[in-house]
């Protein structure tokens, strides 16, 4: 029981991000129109991390809230209009993005 506690308790380590991608040079590679999802860069990296936050059940997006543009428009308007979160790493700003907009519902 005591060692239950301590576990929760434990604080979580931090994740580890390996890619030496700045959220500055995804921003500059997902410049451009909103809803352009031309097979890029930008595009692959956004619907990449859409597809791994989907799968562990991070956002909860349904067939009829999501499509590629939606989910691109989503994380560009996002890079575009939060400069101050250029000091994380991408894929928490593009997580953060993507949360908002397909947020699961509590139970």
């Amino acid at each position: 029981m005591i060692l239950l506690a301590l576990a929760i308790a434990a604080p979580e380590a931090p994740p580890v991000v390996v890619s030496p991608l700045q959220t500055s040079q995804l921003a500059e590679a997902c410049s451009g129109k909103d809803a352009d999802t031309t097979a890029s860069f930008c595009t692959g990296y956004i619907l990449g991390a859409f597809d791994a936050l989907s799968l562990s059940h991070q956002i909860c997006p349904s067939a009829a809230n999501a499509s590629t543009i939606k989910v691109v428009s989503v994380a560009r308007k996002y890079l575009r209009s939060h400069k101050k979160s250029w000091s994380s790493a991408p894929i928490f700003v593009i997580r953060t993005a993507l949360k908002t907009a397909f947020a699961c519902k509590g139970p």
